[in-house]
Formats: C-alpha cells, structure tokens, sequence
C-alpha cells in the first residue's frame, strides 16, 4: 500500500513538473515563429497578455474593450494572430528565452510558458555547377523527440525528393539544386522550417538552333548569353571570379578571335577587346545576362563562346549565328535582256531541315532552278523590284528574311553609238599599224637585194686617185 502511495506521489510531481517546464518551441534566427496560446480558452471576453522573460509588463496584449496593445520599449516585433497567438518575425537572437502567455476570464487566469529554441542551417555561399555540397540542420538539445525532412527546391523541369535526417549530402550539384531549401522539423505534433538559399552558378542552355539574321531583317543581332539563376555579382565574385570573355571563330578561316573581355570589381562590365570593330560596344552588366549585341553584317558568320572563368574551372556556352543573303549574278542594276541568277546563301549548303520560299514582284514567280536558286534568262521591265527568299524551319516558322531590289534597265542608243565608233577607230588604228609594218618590211627586203659598186687601188704608178675596174 505504501508502495503504491509513492508511486503516485512521483507521478504526480512528474506531471507537476511537466505542466510547470515550458512548452518547446523551436525558430530560426531571421524567419518567423508562431507561439500559440491555450486554445480551451475561448471566451469572446478573454483578456492576453504575453510577457518576455521576466517582464512585468506584456510585451503584447489583448483587451476586449481597447484591442490590441503593444508594449513600451519593446525590441522585439511582434504582433497577434486572429487567434491572438504570439507572433515574431524577424526572429532575432535576444528572443531565444521563455515567453509568457496569461488569460483573465472573470476572475479566473490560466497561464502557460514557452521557450524558444534555435533551429539553424548554415548560410551556404555560391556553388559552381557540378561542384558537391553538404548541409545540415541542427537543434539545440530538448527533452522534445524529433525527426528532421529536408524539402529540395521547387525548380520547373526537375524531379527531386526528399531527405531525411540532419544532414544532406550532394556529390554533382546541377540547376536543379538552386533555390531555397527547406529544413522541415516536427516535434511533439509542432512544426518548424528553417531554410537557405543555395546559389549554383551555372549558364544557361545554349540555343539548340543556330540564330539567322539577315542585313534586310535587322541592323544589330543579340548573341544570347546568361547565368540558369539570379545570382547577385557580389555572390559570383565572393566565390571566386576571376574574369570572362566573348570570342568569335568565323566560318571561313577557324581562327578564334577575342570580342569581349569582362571587367570584374565594383562595376562588371564587358570591355571591347582593342583592335575590334569601332562599332562594337561595351555594356555594364547588372543581373544575369551577359548577351552582347553586334552590328549585323556578313562577316559575322560563325561561333561565338562566353566564357566565365573561376578560380576551379571555366564555365562557357557556344552560339552559332547564320548570315541570310540573296546575290544577284548581274547585280543589283541590270540591263534589259541580260540573263541573271538569284541566290539565297548561308555561305553553305543550306541544312535539310530549312526550306526556302521566294516572293517576287511578279503574279507568279519563276520556278526555282534549285530550292535556293532562281535563273532569268532575260529579264524584262517586270522583273524590277524587290526579290525575298524567305527562311523557313521544317514546322513552317521563318527563321528570318533577305531581299534584293532588282533595277531594270534599258541600254540607251547614245551608249551603243559610242560602241560602234569606239570599234571602228580601233579596226581603223589597227589597219594602220598593220600596213605601216608591211610597208617598212618591203622596204627592207629589197635593201638587201641591191648589189653595192666595187672599187680598188692599182698597183702600178698611175695618177693618184681611184678608177673603176
């Protein structure tokens, strides 16, 4: 029987002890934390007041008759829910102790107390794609039983799951991982959620396609480039930016050539590498996109590679732009009855995945020769004006446009005139010149031919002088 007494007599000092502990309640530092009061007390007439620490005075409370009341001197911002639980966020340091909560129905008061305790994840600078990263969410030590999930980030495209316990591990960090993650603890039916935002710095996809431009289309082409997230520069330079580039390898030589170099310090920018086109400009950069914007022309068929270079390795995508143009055999200014070919070009052979459509001034326009060729073998007045060749994608979309004004004209009389004359002054001149020769080598010929006087001197004395023989 005695037994029996003091085994109640513990249990009731254990329950005793258990109604006066605080009720755990756990919170990150900077997030919002939510304490709630005794719900069973539900009077409309209810009196709250939440003390801090051992304040005499409510850092918050509730009056039936004035409302809601905030405290005098309180640090801590807080404020009540429609249920009049406590609410704090920010959460800050100096709030990590026991809170108060009494209600007054009447004469009666009901009193529960709460203390805070720290869940925390570590702050996690910038990874670089690829790179591995470890986490772990830490509780300070309570008699509360818990298990801890780790929530991955809600990114479009990637499947992920969940974690389970403290820690987190990843070998290949990808996109995917990017965002905030979310340490999820539940406790003695509460929950709370600590969380971190995790940078990976990484570049977008390249474009699967190359880019068509044209002269006819656009002046300038942007060659896209940027970072898969927004990542502030100060984050990138933190992890180890070193620098970065934009360079260009033309079709036709396969020499790489610098376009762009990337200024790295309080102001990022792109710097025009010296000795480029005078046209080409610099830009600062500011968020994520690191594309540039060229002046369009000819020579700017090729590849293009940005580059962003850390400490640990170089990140870079390649873009290849396509330059649309119609050449005309004759040119742009034609004679009347002169034969001309049209030709739509990339520079090469155009992929079989592209077709081309023709538009011409024409009601109907002349069959091509080839898909990309049309031949005139005389054009007429009808043929002067403009001539599109249309790029089209495989779905039908065009890609882009290139045209030629075709000018017509009609050779004037005064021009054949002065052909006519022109020829016979040279038949002329050149009948001249032949007889000329063949006079002087007659003339030579028969020079030749004449025999020259013999003359000699005699031996014998005779009057002085010579005498023919």
């Amino acid at each position: 029987m005695m037994f029996c007494w003091i085994l109640i007599s513990l249990l009731v000092r254990f329950l005793k002890a258990q109604a006066e502990s605080p009720i755990v309640i756990y919170a990150q530092i900077g997030g919002t934390v939510t304490i709630p009061r005794d719900l069973s007390v539900q009077a409309e007439n209810v009196y709250v007041n939440w003390f801090r620490g051992s304040d005499a005075k409510p850092a918050i409370s509730r009056n039936p008759q004035s409302g809601i009341q905030m405290g005098k001197d309180v640090k801590t911002q807080v404020s009540l829910s429609p249920d009049y639980d406590l609410q704090i966020s920010p959460v800050q340091d100096s709030d990590f102790e026991v809170w108060r909560c009494e209600q007054h129905v009447l004469t009666s008061t009901y009193t529960k107390t709460y203390k805070l305790y720290h869940v925390t994840v570590p702050k996690v600078s910038a990874v670089i794609f690829g790179d591995s990263l470890s986490l772990e969410c830490n509780l300070d030590p309570t008699s509360a039983k818990s298990s801890i999930t780790w929530i991955p980030p809600e990114n479009s495209g990637c499947h992920q799951i969940k974690h389970y316990g403290s820690a987190i591990s990843i070998k290949d960090v990808s996109r995917c991982h990017s965002g905030v993650l979310t340490c999820k603890v539940k406790y003695d039916r509460k929950e709370a959620e600590a969380r971190t935002t995790v940078f990976v710095i990484d570049l977008s996809p390249s474009p699967p396609d190359p880019i068509y431009t044209s002269l006819s289309s656009s002046y300038t082409v942007k060659i896209p480039c940027s970072l898969s997230s927004d990542i502030p520069w100060s984050v990138l330079n933190e992890t180890g930016l070193q620098g970065g580039s934009w360079s260009f390898t033309p079709l036709s030589n396969q020499t790489q050539q610098p376009l762009f170099r990337l200024s790295v310090g309080p102001v990022v920018r792109w710097d025009v590498t010296p000795g480029q086109d005078s046209r080409f400009k610099g830009r600062e950069l500011k968020d994520k996109d690191l594309s540039i914007d060229l002046p369009v022309s000819e020579k700017i068929r090729g590849e293009y590679s940005c580059n962003l270079t850390f400490k640990s390795k170089t990140l870079s995508r390649k873009v290849k732009v396509e330059f649309l143009q119609v050449n005309s055999s004759g040119g742009s200014r034609v004679y009347e009855g002169q034969s001309v070919n049209l030709t739509c070009t990339l520079g090469h052979s155009i992929a079989s995945d592209l077709k081309v459509n023709w538009k011409c001034p024409l009601p109907v326009c002349p069959s091509p020769t080839l898909q990309h060729v049309i031949s005139i073998p005389e054009v007429t007045m009808q043929h002067n004006g403009q001539w599109r060749c249309e790029l089209l994608h495989k779905n039908g979309m065009m890609l882009t446009y290139a045209a030629l004004s075709l000018k017509i004209e009609k050779a004037p009389v005064d021009v054949w005139l002065c052909v006519a004359i022109s020829s016979g002054v040279v038949v002329f001149i050149l009948l001249l010149v032949i007889a000329i020769i063949g006079i002087r080598r007659h003339k030579q010929i028969m020079m030749y031919r004449r025999r020259k006087t013999r003359y000699c001197c005699c031996k014998n004395p005779q009057p002085k002088g010579f005498y023919k023989t």
